[in-house]
């Protein structure tokens, strides 16, 4: 899937997923406010006999009369067409694995639970520990590089305009950490760096998913 159509993919998802049911009541909520009518002031009564042509008939009924009792002449549309045309991409997020329904939610409709933040972290830095033990690595090293993984998702995510955030340069990210620029280059670039690929991948193949399950496959 080449980046054009996985732009493409990025813009339906924020629609899709964007908190548009201000505009409508719902659906069972516009149901209400469609009820039928008021019919307490004009009751059915006893069969009347009518004259017609001269001759007296006795009807079986007579029409109710009756006022509505809606708020506005109009109905309210009980789902809104955006909301229903995108409905499908709605139901391949829901498919997801947990991790990449919480990256396509912090990403894509700017959810900022908790949960999916702790879920996103979890989850590269789980990627990222079997490279991590490849070579030795101190307590304080393997604990510096662990708390790398949030700015990680935060500078994909920004540098991606999927959220307003920032790219952080390496003088940044060494006072951040809390080690000289020279030593950040040295010992920790290259775990940034593989930090930074991991997001990207976790991007893509969510982003993926989300076409295969609406698709069908």
């Amino acid at each position: 899937m080449n980046q054009q159509y996985l732009q493409y993919v990025r813009g339906v998802l924020s629609v899709a997923l964007t908190d548009i049911c201000g505009s409508s009541k719902g659906q069972l909520e516009a149901f209400d406010g469609a009820a039928l009518a008021r019919t307490t002031r004009f009751k059915r009564q006893r069969i009347r006999s009518i004259e017609v042509g001269g001759r007296r008939v006795c009807q079986e009924t007579e029409p109710v009369r009756c006022t509505e009792t809606r708020s506005s002449k109009s109905q309210v549309t009980p789902i809104d067409p955006l909301t229903y045309c995108t409905s499908a991409w709605r139901r391949a997020v829901f498919k997801l694995k947990p991790h990449q329904a919480a990256w396509i939610r912090y990403c894509y409709s700017f959810d900022l639970t908790f949960d999916y933040q702790v879920e996103i972290c979890r989850y590269i830095w789980n990627e990222y520990q079997p490279h991590l033990s490849q070579k030795p690595v101190t307590a304080k090293v393997r604990r510096r590089v662990e708390s790398l993984v949030w700015l990680a998702v935060q500078q994909t995510a920004g540098v991606g305009h999927l959220l307003h955030g920032k790219e952080y340069s390496y003088s940044e990210l060494a006072g951040l950490v809390g080690v000289q620029r020279n030593n950040w280059t040295m010992h920790y670039a290259p775990h940034w760096e593989s930090l930074l690929r991991l997001a990207e991948v976790l991007d893509a193949d969510s982003l993926n998913c989300v076409v295969n399950h609406k698709s069908g496959r």
